[in-house]
């Protein structure tokens, strides 16, 4: 028998949340998503480095990925979400990032 841990929410009319997305590998999700007329919620530290997404149709969404709280919101309604940690300057800092994403 599964457990309640076990359990998957799937959210079929969801939109596609990309960490990172104005960088080498998320702007290559982003875009592909896009151009299949996807709905794409893109992730990043700075809203006028996705405003290019934005022109295409995708949600803009800045958010310190140490932030829990924001990275709440910014998975909110997502079906599905391409998750990379940028290149950091500590491990610490690696360390907060990937424990607030992992609170998701």
């Amino acid at each position: 028998m599964n457990s309640p841990k076990d359990t998957v929410a799937v959210v079929r009319d969801g939109m596609y949340v990309i960490l990172g997305a104005s960088g080498n590998t998320g702007s290559i999700i982003a875009n592909f998503l896009l151009s299949k007329g996807e709905k794409v919620r893109v992730v990043g530290r700075e809203g006028g480095r996705l405003q290019r997404f934005a022109r295409k149709g995708a949600e803009a969404f800045a958010a310190d990925l140490s932030d829990a709280a924001a990275l709440t919101k910014a998975f909110s309604g997502a079906r599905a979400a391409y998750l990379m940690l940028p290149p950091l300057n500590s491990r610490e800092e690696q360390e907060r990032q990937s424990d607030a994403i992992s609170k998701q």
